[in-house]
């Protein structure tokens, strides 16, 4: 009867135990600030090392939070290192962007002055034409005088060659 008693104590500590572990178990798996070792669930559940190592499954399970957790971190490494190309692109083709505005916004300023240089040229030059056709008709008109003039003197009997000197 002694031995039955002893049983059902081990038994129920050993069923107490395996709920801790397991809780702590599950606690080290959602909680990446606590190691996954087993001095870590040591501390947790308060259940000596070599209990636990004696049991094997929650060794195997903290073996397979570390390696999740390592896959999990090479995981946000490859995103991180796709991440910061992606992000090297980016920053180049904005500079691209900003680069071709740029040029954009100088040929534009340039194209304004260089319209307004042609539209003064054009103004300047009808100017011009205009003075110059004024000043032929001038001419014109001077010379058929002169040659009015040329032809009264002559009239009178007078030489026009006397009057240049």
């Amino acid at each position: 009867m002694n031995h039955q008693a002893y049983d059902q104590k081990n038994k129920a500590d050993f069923n107490d135990y395996t709920s801790t572990l397991e809780k702590a178990l599950k606690e080290i798996e959602n909680n990446k600030n606590l190691k996954a070792s087993v001095a870590q669930l040591e501390r947790m559940t308060g259940i000596h090392r070599n209990t636990i190592s004696n049991r094997e499954w929650p060794v195997k399970k903290l073996k397979e939070i570390k390696k999740e957790r390592e896959k999990e971190k090479l995981r946000e490494e490859q995103s991180c290192l796709q991440t910061e190309p992606l992000d090297k692109k980016l920053t180049q083709v904005q500079n691209e962007v900003i680069y071709w505005f740029s040029m954009y916004q100088e040929m534009k300023v340039f194209f304004e002055n260089t319209k307004q240089q042609l539209k003064k040229a054009k103004e300047s030059r009808d100017y011009y034409e205009k003075l110059y056709k004024s000043g032929q008709k001038s001419f014109i008109t001077a010379e058929q005088e002169i040659e009015r003039l040329k032809d009264l003197l002559e009239q009178n009997g007078i030489s026009p060659d006397q009057f240049k000197n």
